[in-house]
């Protein structure tokens, strides 16, 4: 295992998050957003987990990534498990963390050049 610093200019590595926000390098997000490994960062209309559904979860889906994590905010909220049928269906992954945690784990799996692709809700 290479314990060496390693250090990326890649855009979508996060610097910093929070319940309420979520800094890049190059920006601060003070609303919900779609972070995935390989293409820009979305704005998403969604606050919490009760309102995921499972259109976005096809969106998700559609980055083709091998992992999603679900940054539900300062605290851990599981979504209906009814709408995750397609990631089941596509052999995608799924987590759900803290926005903190959520953070680490992107950044972790950045730089082992895994598809990944982060929904990050932040609170109004």
């Amino acid at each position: 295992m290479d314990l060496s610093e390693s250090v990326t200019k890649h855009p979508n590595i996060i610097k910093s998050a929070a319940a309420d926000y979520c800094e890049f390098y190059h920006q601060i997000y003070r609303q919900s957003i779609i972070i995935p490994w390989d293409d820009a960062v979305e704005s998403v209309k969604i606050n919490d987990v009760s309102s995921l559904n499972t259109r976005l979860i096809k969106r998700l889906a559609k980055f083709n990534p091998e992992v999603i994590l679900l940054a539900t905010g300062e605290r851990i909220v599981f979504p209906d498990t009814e709408i995750l049928t397609p990631l089941i269906k596509n052999n995608i992954g799924f987590e759900v963390l803290d926005n903190q945690a959520a953070a680490r784990t992107f950044n972790i799996l950045m730089s082992e050049d895994r598809k990944v692709v982060c929904l990050m809700l932040i609170a109004d």
